[in-house]
């Protein structure tokens, strides 16, 4: 019998022991993934990250279990921004958070990186726009595929899973390619082994989904690493370096989430660097 239903046939609250048990699992995967003393620095740089997101959170709920898969994929985000910065070296430098949602992760990442000068945020919703600027923040109104690319000018873009909520991807790329001041990209998106089109939204029965559907709720391109690879590449970008975070762990009892992980949310997400390589792109004529 599995364990939910083994918790159901005692009455227990079976949402409260999934989360538990994915919180045990995202500490054996973050000691696992070396991210255990990041992720606690983060936690001394910014201790509350509620508003990460737009709706809501239940406080029992985060407490219980969003802080912890939040904080450890922060960890992960910020730790390949790092790699980057170091790959780029220089100083005083800017960089573009393309899809922030508040501004954490540039409050991270210029509390650990003093060569940062500036991070810029851009979203086109403007309750994220305001609570990076109530921060302090720089933040820009504006569609990911549309942004003033000749106004930023950082010295590299980051974009941590918004990809996948583009209606074409694909544009957006060739065109930071193209015609953004920077030739590097850093690029995460959630990790899934089949390409697909649409997450577990659009399974629902359409009188159940809300009214307004925004950008922030809904996945529309859910692809493979080595699809999203294939898609930069012809985008007019080359991978530099890229790394896997999981959210379960490998050498651990708890390596049996694995598959629930998969069907309930994501097995875990992929991060890469690029940097501006058009020899292919440049060959396509229908651009």
């Amino acid at each position: 019998m599995s364990l939910i239903r083994c918790a159901k046939s005692l009455g227990l609250d079976t949402r409260a022991l999934y989360q538990k048990l994915s919180a045990a699992s995202l500490d054996a995967a973050a000691k696992e993934q070396g991210l255990l003393d990041l992720r606690q620095r983060l936690r001394t740089i910014l201790p509350d990250i509620r508003d990460q997101y737009s709706l809501a959170m239940d406080e029992a709920e985060y407490v219980r279990y969003w802080e912890c898969k939040m904080r450890s994929l922060h960890a992960f985000q910020v730790q390949m921004a790092l790699e980057a910065i170091a790959h780029l070296g220089g100083s005083n430098l800017v960089l573009a958070d393309i899809g922030d949602s508040c501004g954490n992760h540039a409050t991270y990442i210029k509390a650990l990186e003093p060569r940062v000068k500036r991070v810029i945020s851009v979203n086109l919703d403007p309750v994220a726009v305001d609570k990076v600027k109530s921060k302090g923040g720089d933040a820009l109104l504006a569609r990911a595929e549309e942004m003033d690319l000749e106004g930023i000018a950082p010295d590299l873009f980051m974009t941590f899973e918004m990809v996948e909520h583009l209606t074409d991807p694909l544009r957006f790329l060739h065109r930071l390619a193209t015609s953004g001041s920077s030739p590097w990209l850093l690029m995460s998106v959630p990790y899934v082994r089949q390409s697909r089109f649409g997450g577990r939204e659009l399974d629902m029965d359409t009188a159940l989904l809300p009214s307004a559907i925004t950008a922030e709720e809904m996945h529309l391109f859910e692809l493979s690493p080595k699809d999203w690879l294939r898609l930069a590449r012809f985008s007019g970008f080359s991978p530099v370096l890229s790394r896997l975070y999981r959210q379960y762990p490998k050498k651990h009892f708890l390596a049996v989430t694995a598959s629930l992980w998969a069907r309930l949310d994501f097995e875990g997400f992929f991060a890469v660097l690029l940097k501006r390589d058009l020899s292919l792109a440049n060959r396509y004529t229908a651009w």
